[in-house]
């Protein structure tokens, strides 16, 4: 690699360069996935925040593009209040994080401009559990690097749909989003996302937004009614149209046991590991509004969200919660899934200490589909 590195955001005549960089260097650990942004890297962007910047990493003769990352600014509730926060996402480098130290700090120099010319205090980004090489990296504060202070363990489940539409209860009625006014299910979101840190605030505007919430129409949200008002909610987002995850490969271990795993899958309720180069057909249950005591709704509604996945031919959903929800907890004891443990880490430089000391004790809800 050349010791002259540029850095600068993403134009539309570069974004092809992005969008190979992220197919051609997966997330690792147990599971290596690819998550790829085709057909533009840019619209899968525009769902993660009203403002973002992707920064690209330049380097070597001729010149080639080496490393990424995003920035995006978002509406959130902290505290009860609706608040800005920044995410950090795609952190991506040739070779994974075994990038050099100078490539790493001069992309949060560059990083830092775009924060300075922002309007958030703090970030967030999620980091595969055991991803342990990057999560050293990030956490050992080199040079000028933001900190990065662990705050809770996020699990994403995996349900194949086929297996989670058997628990559809029809003692509990399930509406499609379209039979109600898109308002009364930015209500509901709205008076749920209060209770959590980090749920995006979700109005009427953004829901009808065909940026922040592209692939999603109102007939794609479920709602369990409560006469006039809506009980609870999600919505079924099927975003494969720009955003794809691929299996790349697994670990030594996990490797050589899949074979074996595959057979006794259908006896155990386990779903199957897919071959190397595998597309998952997958959707999330996204924009979850539902209490935590509320056991019979969570299951009505992802089952339903099943269901539906599979007149789609979408083999998985995926739905997230923090590890201390108790909604996780129903999840796990009342459906076949595989566990996807992240952590979620609070981003900062000197300027966000003090918002971030002011965080209070509310379960973590940041919304998966978007991150």
């Amino acid at each position: 690699m050349s010791t002259e590195l540029t850095f600068e955001a993403a134009t539309e005549a570069t974004e092809p360069q992005l969008r190979r960089l992220l197919r051609d260097n997966p997330l690792t650990g147990d599971i290596h996935v690819s998550l790829e942004r085709e057909p533009n890297a840019f619209h899968a962007a525009g769902i993660s925040g009203d403002q973002y910047q992707m920064m690209l990493a330049f380097g070597g003769e001729p010149r080639e593009l080496i490393a990424s990352g995003g920035r995006f600014e978002l509406e959130t509730y902290i505290n009860g209040d609706r608040q800005r926060i920044g995410y950090f996402g795609e952190l991506r480098a040739q070779g994974g994080l075994k990038a050099r130290r100078k490539l790493l700090l001069g992309s949060y120099r560059k990083m830092r401009q775009f924060h300075e010319a922002g309007d958030v205090s703090f970030y967030l980004t999620t980091i595969i559990e055991d991803n342990h090489r990057a999560r050293r990296l990030l956490e050992a504060g080199l040079g000028d690097m933001p900190s990065y202070q662990p705050l809770e363990t996020m699990v994403t489940f995996t349900v194949p749909t086929r297996l989670g539409a058997r628990h559809r209860r029809p003692s509990l009625r399930i509406a499609r989003g379209d039979e109600r006014p898109l308002a009364s299910i930015a209500a509901k979101l709205a008076e749920n996302g209060t209770r959590y840190q980090f749920h995006p605030a979700w109005s009427e505007e953004i829901l009808r937004s065909e940026k922040r919430c592209r692939g999603l129409a109102p007939e794609n949200f479920l709602l369990c009614p409560d006469g006039d008002d809506v009980r609870s909610c999600l919505a079924l987002w099927d975003q494969r149209a720009f955003k794809q995850t691929v299996i790349r490969g697994y670990s030594p271990g996990l490797g050589r046991v899949r074979p074996l795993l595959n057979i006794v899958a259908p006896l155990i309720r386990r779903p199957r590991l897919p071959s190397p180069g595998a597309k998952l057909e997958s959707a999330f249950l996204s924009h979850v509004a539902i209490n935590e005591d509320d056991e019979e709704s969570l299951i009505s509604l992802v089952a339903a969200g099943c269901e539906q996945a599979m007149k789609k031919n979408i083999d998985y959903v995926m739905i997230s919660f923090a590890t201390r929800n108790p909604l996780a907890n129903v999840i796990r004891k009342r459906f076949t899934s595989h566990e996807y443990v992240s952590v979620i880490y609070v981003v900062f430089w000197e300027d966000g200490a003090g918002a971030v000391s002011m965080l209070d004790d509310r379960i973590p809800h940041p919304e998966v589909a978007i991150l």
